[in-house]
């Protein structure tokens, strides 16, 4: 994960909350690397690295207890650049979504988004990419969830019913935790496994009123473009990730194998990705995880087979790896799920 290129497009974003942290902005930007010459340029990139730089300075420096919901509460699909507005122009809210889904690596490759249905509501949670500094912080799980809620009533006109918001961290003091409820209008909960908020699933057949069927499909051409730039761009760690990806169910996803379909040695392979910054194994556990929680939302998921598509030799070493990812058998990740 660490190896993840963002466009350069996202740097205003970055600006904004630089700005909002009351901090020396030059210095934020200057302590992560990031040269200020290339903010709004198409052509160039940042590291998901220089990122959780930048993003851990500010939420720990900050002087604002709630920085993260101040900075969420007023975020609005436009802010989100290309993802927004191909959002906004979808058909449905459930549209969006999975549009949202699709084109996340263009803003927040760290981020996995699951959307769980149950009894007339719907569970949008978010797991964070481990390895990363910035997403253990309090201000980044009321980032997250703040912006979920403002995003969801920019795209529905205003308005969005929440019937509760679960975070990660601790209960605040009472009074931070009424300016929650005046932003959030529902109930919430702490100390939960993972930021997420719940909505009617009525919401996602509600039409959109910036739906334009036609300009969309052009806005995802613009997205399919520049997704494909960042994953050619992304060196070798990206082409491994492809790779891994496209080899699952196929056999044993080892070095060796994955070093001949890219026409070069494991030894060539694994020096490689050291200069990336990351190990083979690294990203093999990656892909098998986003994978195995993928499935494991589904209700008729088998074990058996899941174990043998992600390359287990046996069920056993499946639970191991598992826990190790997850800290819990899959088994009780997905009563979790659908808890």
């Amino acid at each position: 994960m660490v190896g993840k290129l963002l466009p350069a497009s996202i740097l205003p974003g970055l600006l904004e909350i630089a700005l909002r942290s009351r901090l020396d902005v030059q210095s934020l930007f200057e302590h992560a690397g990031i040269d200020v010459e290339t903010v709004g340029r198409a052509d160039r990139y940042i590291t998901l690295v220089q990122v959780d730089t930048l993003l851990n300075t500010a939420f720990h420096q900050t002087t604002d207890p709630l920085f993260g919901l101040h900075v969420g509460q007023d975020n609005h699909y436009t802010n989100l650049d290309l993802l927004g507005n191909l959002m906004a122009t979808s058909a449905t809210f459930e549209q969006a979504l999975s549009l949202l889904f699709r084109y996340k690596d263009l803003l927040v490759p760290y981020l996995e988004f699951r959307l769980h249905t149950v009894a007339g509501y719907c569970r949008l949670s978010v797991a964070e990419a481990q390895g990363l500094s910035f997403t253990r912080n309090r201000a980044h799980n009321e980032l997250v969830t703040a912006t979920m809620v403002a995003i969801g009533r920019s795209l529905l006109g205003g308005v969005m019913e929440v019937r509760r918001v679960a975070l990660r961290h601790p209960a605040p003091p009472p009074a931070e935790q009424a300016e929650y409820r005046r932003f959030f209008q529902c109930d919430l909960l702490f100390e939960a496994r993972e930021n997420a908020i719940e909505f009617p699933s009525a919401l996602l057949s509600v039409a959109l009123p910036g739906a334009f069927p036609k300009y969309r499909l052009r806005l995802e051409h613009s997205a399919d473009q520049l997704l494909g730039s960042l994953h050619r761009a992304g060196g070798i760690t990206g082409q491994v990730l492809n790779q891994l990806r496209d080899s699952l169910g196929l056999g044993a996803l080892s070095v060796e194998r994955t070093a001949a379909h890219l026409n070069m040695t494991s030894r060539t392979l694994q020096r490689r990705l050291r200069d990336e910054g990351v190990q083979f194994a690294q990203l093999r556990d990656q892909v098998r995880m986003e994978y195995a929680c993928g499935q494991l939302c589904e209700s008729g998921c088998d074990m058996q087979t899941l174990a043998a598509h992600l390359g287990f030799s046996d069920i056993a070493n499946f639970y191991h790896a598992f826990k190790r990812w997850k800290g819990c058998a899959p088994g009780e990740y997905r009563r979790r799920l659908h808890a």
